[in-house]
């Protein structure tokens, strides 16, 4: 009967060490699953961003304002100071922006190009630390077609349709 309960004892040891063995790896991997969760969340943001950008760049060419309401809409996630380009540029013959052609003055018909960069750190210790050092840059950038020339003659910045 002791031999028994001895073997019965050393089995209950074994099985603490191999889950104190487990259990730190396991965890890791429940957080960097959340961390790329937490990263693709991050980067659907910022391409809505970019989109939100467009459409008030569409309609308001002010560039404070469509700064201020792109950026406004990254402000849910955890982004190191997301950087805003805005440029007008002259449709080339395949449809898409002529980088070295500016739209200017901008009118009905150039294309508003909006694009976002940030950095993105990731929370998980080994991830952030081994993998993604300086962390990971995000960018994003949409492409709409200017419907409304404003401000004009007519109205100022703060008249302007807001989308």
């Amino acid at each position: 009967m002791s031999r028994h309960r001895l073997r019965w004892r050393g089995g209950r040891g074994q099985s603490l060490v191999e889950f104190s063995l487990v259990i730190p790896i396991f965890l890791v991997l429940l957080i960097a699953v959340f961390d790329l969760g937490r990263g693709v969340f991050a980067y659907n943001t910022l391409t809505n961003a970019a989109r939100e950008g467009a459409r008030m760049a569409i309609v308001n060419q002010d560039t404070a304002t469509i700064i201020a309401d792109a950026k406004r809409a990254t402000a849910i996630v955890e982004l190191n100071n997301p950087s805003v380009q805005i440029g007008f540029y002259v449709m080339a013959d395949d449809g898409s922006p002529d980088l070295s052609n500016d739209c200017s003055p901008v009118a009905v018909g150039c294309l508003a190009v909006v694009s976002f960069e940030a950095d993105y750190r990731p929370i998980t210790p080994v991830i952030s630390n081994i993998v993604f050092g300086s962390g990971v840059k995000f960018t994003a950038m949409s492409v709409l077609s200017v419907e409304y020339q404003c401000p004009n003659s007519k109205f100022t910045a703060n008249q302007c349709p807001n989308h």
